[in-house]
């Protein structure tokens, strides 16, 4: 395994962990932001800090108040001193086109994803690609 697969798959492998601390019933996801391999930032998908953690509504679909895992890890970065500008993002599932909007605008330079998301699996990837985004699918191979 090449240095750079090994850092591929150790950073994934955080946001596979991360993605276990929501507190979605059905949609855990985590990502891990980097720059030269130092982690910037992370997050999973949940609520902001204060509100009651509930995920879903009582017919099981996401409530409004819930932060995707990306937007989560964003603004970390901003509470810090650092800068995501040529980072990479890793998610276990690939962006929505809100957070693709928000990762173009941070700088992020990489955004690389384990499994497609299932409302609209490339309109999220086809935003970053339009905007200039190194996208990829992850693989352990």
């Amino acid at each position: 395994m090449s240095k750079f697969h090994k850092q591929e798959t150790f950073m994934m492998d955080i946001a596979a962990r991360v993605a276990q601390q929501s507190y979605d019933s059905s949609t855990k996801v985590g990502c891990v932001i980097s720059k030269e391999d130092r982690i910037l930032g992370y997050g999973y998908n949940g609520t902001p800090a204060g509100f009651d953690n509930e995920c879903k509504n009582k017919e099981g679909r996401t409530l409004p108040t819930v932060i995707h895992a990306e937007i989560n890890a964003l603004a970390k970065i901003t509470r810090s001193h650092s800068s995501s500008e040529g980072a990479i993002l890793y998610t276990t599932l690939s962006p929505c086109v809100h957070c693709a909007l928000s990762i173009i605008q941070s700088g992020i330079a990489t955004v690389v994803y384990r499994d497609l998301f299932r409302l609209s699996p490339h309109e999220g990837i086809t935003v970053l690609q339009e905007a200039g985004v190194t996208v990829r699918q992850y693989s352990k191979d």
